[in-house]
């Protein structure tokens, strides 16, 4: 059990450093077998489309704190630079550094533990570890000697701390030398972390509070990423991400972003998000932006004035946002698409009103209202995602076909359906596991982890395939499709691949 008391330093103040120490931050390469997107699903990670690469926003947001404290930052992108696991020690081992920082996700983390264990034996740095799975089961992580210290939750400040704590033990000479490893720094008071003692004991410190006052936040250090390398499936340009809010209220029992940044909602002022979106315009000439807020509208003032900033500084931008259904209408719809917004991710999860209330937050309770939003959309000429899980506890065939019934009623422009899957620290783990040992691995959102009282693994694996061949074989539908060739390729190819991983 972690300890309850809440407290981080974020008031800027630094300890002296006699010189910028060296930080490398580090996104590891994704498994062989898939790419992984270390930031989606509430910072768990999931396979996804190997033409998906989304920037690690998250580790730009650390990077700008720890250079806005005089730290030299930089940032190594495994995927986006063509690095493998035999590969990406030598490029970070190049910048010579005195602090390593790796992200983390759910599937990929006997990798990014096997990258950190090298780093950590061919150098002298400090190696911390970050991300939603390791949060939550950070004691697991000491036994082969991979990590220094893990970071817990929100990670701005907990790094720029345990910067500090590094440079600090530099200064004194009581951290590890240029050449040797020695003892790590003692991170005793640093919210947030979990570390171990010389003789092996493992420390978790205390949580540290969510961050208050994310406008104090600097924008993101887009200048350490190659920002050309970053894609979107069916986008012809570089992508780049923006987190414009934290938290969620509707508190869905699967769901790893209110676990990681809570249930309530944070947000960026309508002016700061602005910034950001005319930096990124102006300074690095980007145009498709993705939100990576779990719910985007979940305050309809906040995006329409978001929407009219980007109409008053005249950018040229093309972005799409996930968000609820019932959070929307159609004002402020044509208020999003006049300012650019060109797709929307809607969770639908359920067709079942039990499943709803009881798993999902609730988010779909008015189908009629559905209809609307997705007519609306159509109508705009934003496209529409639908998200969908199978494989809910107690949940039957009837219950999984009402959900492609409504999908097909809707007629979103793509559908997705995943595997329910509990992950550690949610409601759902803590229903259906306990305290049980899980394959992380096989966390990859394609494919069921296990059965429920009525459906085998299989049996919910079979019915995402089905899912997905009901939906897209439709008359109506392929006239559709093929309109659009290379995308229907994309699609056919995706389809092949759950069927290859077993969905």
């Amino acid at each position: 059990m972690l300890p309850k008391a809440t407290s981080v330093a974020d008031d800027g103040g630094a300890a002296p450093r006699p010189h910028p120490m060296k930080i490398v931050l580090l996104t590891p390469p994704s498994p062989q077998a898939y790419r992984v997107s270390r930031g989606l699903m509430g910072g768990f990670g999931m396979a996804v489309h190997p033409e998906l690469l989304y920037p690690p926003i998250e580790l730009a947001h650390v990077a700008s704190v720890l250079e806005a404290e005089g730290f030299a930052a930089s940032m190594v992108d495994a995927d986006a630079a063509g690095l493998t696991a035999d590969t990406v020690a030598a490029a970070v081992l190049a910048e010579e550094p005195d602090l390593i920082c790796l992200d983390s996700s759910s599937t990929s983390l006997e990798q990014d533990l096997a990258v950190a264990c090298s780093l950590r034996r061919q150098s002298a740095a400090v190696v911390a570890i970050l991300g939603s799975q390791v949060t939550f089961t950070p004691g697991e992580l000491f036994t082969e000697g991979a990590v220094d210290v893990v970071v817990r939750g929100e990670p701005e400040y907990i790094v720029r701390d345990v910067a500090r704590r590094v440079a600090a033990a530099r200064q004194s000479g009581t951290a590890t030398g240029p050449k040797a490893r020695q003892a790590a720094p003692d991170f005793s008071g640093v919210a947030g972390t979990s570390w171990a003692r010389a003789d092996g004991e493992v420390v978790h410190e205390a949580v540290a509070e969510k961050i208050g006052d994310l406008d104090a936040l600097p924008t993101p250090a887009r200048h350490l990423l190659d920002n050309a390398a970053y894609s979107f499936p069916g986008l012809d340009g570089p992508v780049t991400t923006v987190k414009s809010s934290r938290g969620c209220p509707y508190d869905c029992s699967f769901c790893g972003y209110t676990l990681a940044q809570g249930l309530r909602f944070r947000f960026r002022s309508p002016e700061n998000v602005v910034a950001e979106l005319v930096e990124l315009s102006r300074t690095f000439g980007l145009r498709h932006v993705v939100f990576r807020d779990p719910i985007f509208t979940t305050r309809k003032d906040r995006v329409h004035a978001i929407c009219d900033g980007i109409r008053r500084e005249g950018l040229d931008l093309a972005w799409q946002c996930e968000t609820a259904v019932k959070t929307l209408d159609p004002p402020l719809l044509e208020a999003m698409a006049a300012a650019g917004c060109t797709h929307i991710s809607l969770g639908v999860e359920s067709g079942d009103a039990g499943l709803q209330k009881e798993y999902c937050g609730n988010k779909l309770n008015d189908q009629a209202q559905a209809q609307e939003v997705f007519d609306s959309c159509r109508r705009l000429g934003i496209e529409t995602r639908a998200f969908c899980m199978l494989g809910f506890p107690g949940e039957t065939r009837e219950m999984i076909a009402s959900t492609f019934d409504l999908v097909e009623r809707l007629d979103p422009d793509q559908v997705q359906f995943c595997a329910v899957t509990a992950y550690p620290g949610t409601k759902l783990f803590e229903q259906l596991n306990g305290e049980g040992r899980l394959d992380y691995a096989a966390m990859t959102g394609v494919q069921a982890l296990e059965g429920n009282e009525h459906l085998s693994a299989e049996e919910i694996n079979d019915l995402i395939a089905a899912g997905y061949r009901r939906f897209y074989r439709r008359p109506r539908r392929l006239v559709r499709e093929l309109r659009h060739p290379l995308r229907l390729a994309g699609r056919l190819a995706r389809y092949l691949r759950l069927r290859r991983e077993g969905a």
